[in-house]
């Protein structure tokens, strides 16, 4: 959704807020939606933790199966 359609969309909830507050709002918002739509890499993440060290998926699942 766009800053736009946020805007309207608090507008409409809420008509009693002021313009400039409901853009502020808006801005907010889409900017935490765009924050929220990131994709993160599963596998990369164990490797930061340092769970993992294998720098494949099929490495990785190989290695914990055959020391199960």
């Amino acid at each position: 959704m766009t800053t736009t359609g946020f805007e309207k969309r608090i507008a409409a909830a809420c008509p009693d807020l002021s313009r400039s507050k409901v853009q502020r709002l808006a801005l907010k918002l889409a900017k935490r939606a765009e924050r929220m739509q990131e994709e993160f890499d599963f596998y990369d993440q164990l490797r930061v933790l340092g769970i993992q060290a294998d720098p494949t998926a099929l490495t990785a699942i190989k290695n914990m199966e055959t020391a199960a």
